[in-house]
């Protein structure tokens, strides 16, 4: 599971990569995690879909934009993602 947490180097955006950090973490999911703040990379993925920052995106969908999950609510969401990608192999 390919997972980007994207925003400016901000509190928001720390705070979300910190929940998705400790929601990994206690699911022991193994992932790749991306964080991009440079703007550079953040309009990359602009140019692609509308954004709002801070955001998480998982296997290239939008999860959350503009706003902090907490970490249960990421839980939730990683473990319904992860259950989708060993259902695909």
């Amino acid at each position: 599971m390919k997972v980007m947490v994207v925003g400016p180097d901000d509190p928001m955006q720390k705070k979300l990569l910190e929940n998705v950090m400790d929601a990994i973490h206690e699911l022991q999911l193994e992932c790749k995690l991306d964080v991009i703040h440079k703007m550079k990379e953040v309009l990359k993925i602009e140019e692609r879909q509308i954004i709002l920052t801070p955001a998480l995106i998982v296997n290239d969908k939008i999860i959350c934009q503009g706003h902090i999950w907490s970490k249960e609510h990421i839980k939730h969401f990683l473990q319904k993602e992860c259950s989708k990608d060993k259902s695909s192999k």
